[in-house]
């Protein structure tokens, strides 16, 4: 009580993520029995008065041809899980011939926003999707993610991506049935010549 009202005080909100030995939904299984000490893992973040104090952290999203990369941000971003058969990444694709092939060609960008008690920021309204500005009006934080070809032929336009995005991180797709092969490894030398983690 005494972290929130002095939160308030700076605009910002509170949200226990994680206790230990405090009791409460947030509680954590403990291994010990003995161990008799509290603590706690509480996110404090401030309501952005204006767009330049969103937090923004940029990801580019590579791996191999058929990882699963369009598909995970599908499924991420516009909330709905695949079907199996390229739901949630065709909602992605920008050309014609990307959902006949159902492979990234070009550089795609997608946002997601979190309020400041870090919830998602998604529409009231279901089956409507926000658009990015709404999305950024509404958020304290914004992850803003970058979807880039796997396909050797498109190398080229993923390098064009990796650098023109300047991303905070490189998340690294790998499939579970073929492990790190083909072009995973070329974008992963990539990002770490960029300097990216």
């Amino acid at each position: 009580a005494r972290l929130r009202e002095a939160a308030s005080a700076e605009r910002a909100e509170c949200q226990v993520l994680l206790t230990k030995n405090v009791g409460g939904e947030a509680e954590a299984e403990t291994v010990d029995d003995k161990e008799k000490e509290s603590s706690g893992k509480v996110l404090v973040r401030q309501n952005p008065l204006t767009a330049e104090d969103v937090i923004e952290t940029r990801i580019a999203v590579v791996g191999n041809v058929d990882a699963g990369k369009s598909t995970m941000l599908g499924v991420l971003v516009k909330g709905g899980l695949d079907d199996g058969r390229g739901k949630a990444r065709v909602n992605l694709f920008r050309h014609k011939h990307e959902i006949e092939s159902g492979r990234t060609s070009s550089v795609g960008m997608e946002i997601m926003g979190f309020g400041a008690s870090g919830k998602i920021i998604v529409s009231d309204v279901p089956g409507r999707s926000l658009s990015w500005e709404e999305i950024g009006k509404r958020s304290a934080k914004v992850i803003s993610f970058t979807d880039l070809a796997g396909h050797e032929r498109y190398l080229r336009t993923t390098v064009f991506g990796m650098l023109s995005s300047s991303p905070n991180y490189c998340l690294l797709m790998v499939a579970a049935n073929n492990g790190l092969i083909g072009m995973s490894k070329e974008h992963l030398g990539i990002a770490l010549a960029l300097n990216v983690p």
